[in-house]
């Protein structure tokens, strides 16, 4: 059963993987690999990061000990079609909300080392919406780059 801040964040995380499900529509087939400026991620890896990141968080909220190693092993090649991207994200979402619904009231304040430092899980169940709300806003500004300057919302 969520929390309350696990509920709220677990909604705004939904919200914004919609979003980035939406860029992934509006991308298209031959700008998922596009390298914008020569150096930039591309699209696809963007895509994988944020899915990839779900993992990650939910690794760390469930408190194994291993959970840098799931990001780590992540690959974009090994999402070769939009279908499968999209799956990752939609899996690596469900991965995410189902362990922020695990934590109890008492959890949140307990702390974890992360790569950045200590936070706590109150802070962690808001990261996965933070982080790809970030990544969403880097594909807008990419798919601009392309000549798409339409607003595309879920």
């Amino acid at each position: 059963m969520a929390t309350q801040e696990g509920a709220r964040a677990s909604a705004m995380t939904q919200m914004v993987t919609k979003e980035l499900l939406v860029a992934l529509q509006y991308t298209p087939d031959d700008k998922l690999d596009w390298v914008p400026m020569g150096v930039a991620k591309t699209p696809r890896a963007i895509f994988v990061e944020c899915a990839g990141g779900n993992r990650w968080l939910a690794a760390e909220l469930r408190g194994e000990s291993n959970a840098a190693a799931v990001f780590e092993g992540i690959k974009a090649d090994d999402y070769p079609t939009r279908e499968a991207l999209a799956e990752f994200v939609e899996s690596s979402q469900a991965e995410l909300l189902a362990a922020i619904d695990a934590l109890s009231e008492d959890q949140l304040d307990e702390k974890r080392q992360v790569f950045w430092g200590e936070e706590t899980l109150r802070d962690l169940v808001w990261m996965g919406m933070m982080h790809t709300g970030y990544h969403v806003g880097q594909l807008n500004y990419i798919q601009t780059l392309w000549g798409d300057a339409e607003m595309h919302f879920a």
